[in-house]
């Protein structure tokens, strides 16, 4: 049987019991799980919701005889509740649980933990594996020296961190509330026959089967709370239409989508719990919400497949595909709508995306790694939009056009993000190990490299090269042999070494498998290959042309030269790194930025130091504060989250990491139980409240901090 039904109607059976079987793992909730329940069930509470989805539970009847069930899918969802309840009911015997009915909590405890009618020993209703039941068994005493250690028991530690957690009463519930919400709990039931293999059934869930993708379980959020008119209604209209946009994996976008719309990039461990927790903070409705996620997912794949209608912005954008890696996208998205809404020309669309292909390029080239351009890109675009804001506020014309503005950000990169000049480019070009990069890579600067930016260049020569038809080939090969050795001359192993893989001694080729180790005189004239016929089986004769007939341009060097040497590799690669910083020049930007008076910088803004500055104040979600130190700020500042989110800043501190549940020296208080660390140095603090803004899921350009502009005497605390 298979059906929706409230998790305390799953419960209500006298008689049985919940059957853990031993193949099964132990406990393994995490405390950010188990926070997370709790705070879904003061929602439930607090904005009077009827339901609220808590997943499935597989079961079979144990016997015949008895209502007893094998839990085979779904003891981590039963084990936690069972230990919520357990630790609400001895909260409110030891007092720090305000409950008004005595009898309410015995009804409670006989409901959800014990089988009172079964006539057996143990009357407790979850039975757990060997470990666990001891430890789940301990916690029925109330008492703490009873208790397996919390640090030797997942069923100890998240059982005292729900403990803990409602006797701070932070969260404003009573028993009766709490009670109230977990019979809100919606589960689907899946009970079998008892003739099945429970073995089996339990490989089959969690061996042979396809795991729900993220965006399965978004859709389903979606979708699962309409009416079936609305369902049908809206997946035909939006969601099918935002899966054919996505070639169906629509959960890379989902979490470009989201980056977007939070300036916070998700872990796709995390990625539903971010989509769902972005949907209740925005209260958006729900048809909207579909019609905004469908309209970036026509710019997702505009974006990722050059399909905006305009030729020269679509080859750019196939160019910029053709690296292979998606941490553009959120730009790419955010940059199309703001284009579309204010009418920018193609011209500049055209140059926007050719100064993102500049900054790849360069730092491909460089050897740097895409993956701290992930947040570069996924603030690029609100970074000129805040440019915008702050001429706006001051009265002043900005003067120049948006890639101006996007140039003078990108310009203003240190450290990893950093656009690379023409020295630097110069310094690596002849080094860079060109075939030892990531094939996408290689494809890409192979490809532009022979194209340039020619009308009579080859538009399929990235398809030509993933399919085999064209190739890479080293002129001098990738094992030497003895007439390569001769020819190289004495020092041919150190040649070989230092300049095999780099850009100056490859190209392009259809021949690569013909031309092998072949000496380069072969190589440069072309030769006639002996052979069969595989049809006649009879000797044949192929003409393999040589590197002075080609018909790519990387091999007009070649044509001039009958030899190899270390002098004309050196030549050859400056001849290219001339080509390279032609096809991707050094960017300058008209932008001149507006005088300071008070900087006001984003909190995400990496490029600002913080260290060694004057704070003035900052603003949380648009509010205010004024403060002096950075002490002051950061104890505010902990101070107003934990007013937002009093039960994830209680949780922290239980980690006892920056957050602590006691004061010592160095921590400052935040509210009863709850203390910061603040004997540290101003990055420090920058740090710490990243981590907070991480763990509590705060957006970080939610905060402003207003400092005293560089130019001014600073002089910091720290």
């Amino acid at each position: 049987m298979r059906d929706a039904t409230r998790l305390h109607i799953y419960f209500k059976n006298d008689k049985a019991l919940f059957l853990i079987p031993l193949y099964q793992r132990k406990y393994a909730w995490q405390k950010k799980h188990c926070q997370r329940l709790f705070a879904d069930l003061i929602k439930v509470h607090n904005n009077g919701l009827y339901s609220h989805f808590f997943g499935s539970i597989v079961s079979v009847k144990a016997c015949e005889t008895e209502d007893d069930l094998l839990i085979i899918d779904g003891q981590q969802r039963i084990t936690t509740v069972s230990l919520l309840i357990l630790a609400a009911i001895n909260a409110v015997k030891n007092g720090v649980m305000q409950c008004e009915n005595e009898e309410y909590v015995e009804d409670t405890k006989a409901k959800y933990l014990i089988a009172k009618y079964r006539k057996v020993e143990r009357k407790i209703k979850l039975r757990p594996i060997d470990d666990d039941m001891a430890a789940y068994d301990a916690l029925f005493t109330n008492d703490e020296e009873n208790y397996v250690p919390a640090e030797h028991s997942g069923i100890t530690s998240n059982y005292m961190f729900f403990y803990n957690l409602i006797a701070s009463g932070e969260h404003g519930l009573t028993f009766e509330n709490l009670i109230e919400a977990i019979e809100k709990l919606i589960i689907i039931d899946i009970c079998l026959d008892s003739s099945d293999n429970p073995q089996l059934i339990f490989e089959s869930l969690n061996s042979c089967g396809k795991d729900l993708e993220e965006a399965d379980k978004v859709r389903n959020y979606l979708l699962m709370s309409l009416t079936k008119d609305e369902q049908e209604s809206y997946y035909y209209t939006y969601w099918n239409k935002i899966e054919k946009a996505t070639d169906g994996e629509p959960t890379l976008f989902i979490r470009d989508y989201l980056t977007i719309k939070r300036k916070v990039i998700s872990s796709f461990d995390e990625l539903y719990f971010d989509f769902k927790q972005y949907d209740e903070d925005s209260h958006i409705d729900r048809k909207d919400l579909l019609a905004d996620m469908l309209k970036f997912a026509k710019y997702y794949r505009m974006a990722g497949k050059g399909e905006t209608g305009n030729a020269n912005v679509d080859k750019k954008l196939r160019q910029l595909a053709s690296i292979g890696s998606n941490v553009c996208m959120p730009f790419y998205m955010a940059f199309l709508d703001y284009a579309n809404d204010n009418c920018l020309s193609e011209d500049l669309k055209y140059e926007v995306f050719d100064i993102i292909e500049n900054y790849w390029a360069r730092r491909i080239m460089c050897g740097w790694p895409a993956n701290v351009m992930m947040k570069t890109f996924a603030l690029l675009h609100s970074d000129n939009l805040r440019i915008y804001s702050a001429h706006q506020k001051r009265g002043v014309e900005v003067g120049v056009t948006y890639a101006d503005i996007m140039k003078y950000i990108i310009l203003k990169k240190q450290g990893t993000g950093v656009f690379p000049s023409d020295s630097t480019v110069s310094e690596m070009f002849p080094q860079r190990q060109v075939y030892k990069m990531p094939p996408s890579y290689r494809a890409f600067i192979m490809e532009r490299m022979e194209n340039l930016d020619s009308k009579e260049g080859d538009d399929h020569l990235i398809e030509k090269m993933a399919e085999g038809k064209i190739t890479i080939e080293h002129i001098m090969p990738q094992h030497l042999s003895p007439q390569w050795k001769k020819d190289l001359g004495e020092h041919a192993d150190e040649i070989h070494e230092k300049y095999l893989h780099t850009i100056a001694n490859l190209t392009l080729t259809g021949y690569n498998q013909d031309y092998g180790n072949r000496p380069y005189s072969e190589k440069w004239n072309g030769y006639i290959q002996h052979g069969k016929d595989k049809s006649t089986n009879l000797p044949s004769e192929t003409q393999v042309y040589g590197f002075k007939d080609s018909a790519f341009k990387l091999s007009n060097y070649l044509k001039l030269h009958q030899t190899w040497t270390e002098e004309q590799i050196i030549e050859r690669g400056q001849l290219l790194l001339q080509k390279f910083l032609c096809l991707w020049p050094m960017i300058t930007t008209q932008y001149t930025p507006l005088e300071k008076e008070v900087e006001v910088v984003s909190f995400d803004d990496d490029d600002v130091e913080f260290a060694g500055r004057d704070i003035l104040g900052f603003r949380y979600h648009g509010t205010r504060h004024q403060v002096s130190t950075w002490k002051e700020f950061f104890v505010e500042l902990c101070k107003q989250v934990y007013d937002e989110k009093p039960t994830e800043l209680l949780y922290l501190a239980t980690k006892e990491a920056y957050f602590h549940t006691k004061t010592e020296l160095g921590l400052a208080q935040i509210a009863p139980n709850c203390y910061v660390w603040t004997a540290n140095g101003t990055n420090a603090k920058r740090t710490v409240i990243n981590y907070l803004f991480k763990e509590t899921g705060i957006t970080p350009s939610d905060l402003e901090v207003e400092l005293v502009p560089e130019n001014d005497n600073s002089s910091s605390e720290d």
